[in-house]
């Protein structure tokens, strides 16, 4: 004996599988785009005082010309002496193309020091570069 499969099953069957078809669709779109210019990971104590350094994966513009914004207060003077971002910090920072063995790392560096001089692996605030 053979059933028959009405227009009624066939279009709930329809209806079921556009259903599950979509939601797994929806888990591929993530669910903010990516922040490029978020500096990610932690700052590291830069010897002594109130600087600190991060590598920069993703900056495509010149070094020197790159604005720091803490949340979105933009931070500086930009271009500020190693020395001023320890001992003054302030929100001071130096954007440049590190070359030295001593840090392992050949590429972008951030020094920088926050607009409090508090530590920025803690103080809860967001650092952009723009």
């Amino acid at each position: 004996m053979a059933h028959k499969i009405t227009a009624s099953i066939r279009v709930t069957i329809g209806s079921v599988l556009f259903a599950l078809a979509s939601s797994a669709f929806l888990h591929l779109i993530p669910p903010s785009p990516i922040d490029r210019h978020l500096l990610r990971g932690s700052f590291h104590p830069y010897y002594q005082g109130h600087a600190y350094l991060i590598p920069v994966k993703y900056y495509d513009g010149p070094l020197d010309a790159a604005q720091l914004y803490e949340d979105d207060r933009p931070l500086g003077p930009a271009n500020s002496s190693k020395e001023e971002i320890i001992d003054k910090g302030a929100g001071r920072f130096l954007f440049y193309r590190e070359t030295e063995r001593a840090t392992n790392y050949f590429g972008p560096v951030l020094v920088f020091s926050t607009s409090d001089n508090t530590d920025p692996n803690t103080n809860g605030r967001k650092y952009h570069l723009k």
